[in-house]
């Protein structure tokens, strides 16, 4: 099998995850795998014909009314430089020393909102911080454990490598991984919160999503069921709950705080966390990492009614 028929026959997730990428994650410079990764990433796309139309089908969904034709090449060519830089913050994040990424992260993210999160911590309650796949995500858990805010994320692993590097660093600072496919996750969330922890969650994940048969959410300006399962966690855990996003600057990044909920009025999470997202990834659509997939998701989920719940 030559170089090009493998590309076209893994996701680009596993092709950029391979072995020797995680060898090279650990010891080049930041900017040189960086860039590394930039170029393996338009070889995949150069050779995978239809992972670029889905690409430009989801982008076109979305923004194609918005954009101009020179502007929606130039925000295209931005998106692929943002899914680059996404699994180059997953691959150092997992992989580099763990004292090398916290030096790393709180040198270079801002933090605005965080008096939201020192309320509570200051009072050891627990509370819920929603997010999605924007941004810099990866480093979200890691900064906030630095800090010690004492982070719990709900989270789904690609490869058991990348699973068992974020474990294996996770147990050297206050960080605690859920994986979201492990039986018993509601349970296990409701003891983070109940210790004082702040469970992190994402709404973005539309393939997980539970939808409902009588309520309906707007999305991208289309009418599709709600997605029940952040209103349920809300429901059972009945505690604060606030919108965390973190961008990526000239000179760094930020992490911004938005608080959603109290815990005790009657709110839709889905409706209001996706309303907070929409103006994110309108306003920076080439730092939202679900365009590759998102089209086809979106699709399946609105049109597949067998799979609504009661």
């Amino acid at each position: 099998m030559n170089a090009n028929s493998f590309a076209i026959k893994t996701d680009l997730s596993r092709f950029l995850q391979k072995q020797p990428n995680i060898f090279l994650a650990k010891y080049l410079p930041f900017s040189v795998y960086r860039r590394y990764l930039s170029i393996i990433g338009f070889f995949y796309y150069g050779v995978n014909g239809e992972a670029r139309r889905e690409l430009l089908k989801s982008l076109r969904f979305v923004l194609g009314e918005r954009l101009g034709g020179t502007r929606f090449r130039y925000v295209l060519l931005k998106t692929y430089l943002g899914i680059f830089d996404h699994y180059y913050e997953k691959m150092i994040n997992a992989h580099k020393s763990l004292s090398g990424m916290m030096k790393h992260v709180n040198k270079h993210i801002s933090f605005t909102g965080e008096e939201w999160l020192d309320r509570f911590r200051k009072k050891n309650k627990g509370c819920i911080l929603v997010t999605g796949h924007f941004g810099a995500i990866e480093y979200i858990p890691l900064f906030l454990a630095s800090n010690h805010y004492r982070p719990t994320i709900i989270c789904r692993f690609k490869s058991e490598k990348l699973k068992a590097a974020l474990a294996c660093k996770s147990n050297s600072v206050d960080l605690e991984l859920i994986d979201a496919d492990s039986p018993n996750v509601i349970f296990k969330a409701l003891k983070a919160i109940n210790n004082g922890r702040l469970l992190i969650t994402l709404c973005d994940e539309i393939h997980h999503w539970r939808p409902s048969r009588k309520e309906n959410a707007q999305l991208f300006g289309r009418l599709i069921p709600k997605d029940r399962t952040l209103d349920i966690l809300y429901r059972r855990l009945k505690v604060p709950t606030c919108f965390g996003i973190i961008q990526r600057e000239k000179r760094g990044y930020n992490l911004s705080i938005h608080p959603l909920a109290d815990g005790e009025e009657k709110t839709s999470l889905c409706e209001t966390a996706w309303h907070l997202l929409e103006q994110y990834v309108y306003r920076s659509p080439e730092q939202w990492y679900q365009w590759p997939k998102f089209h086809s998701e979106f699709t399946r989920y609105s049109m597949n009614m067998e799979c609504y719940e009661n």
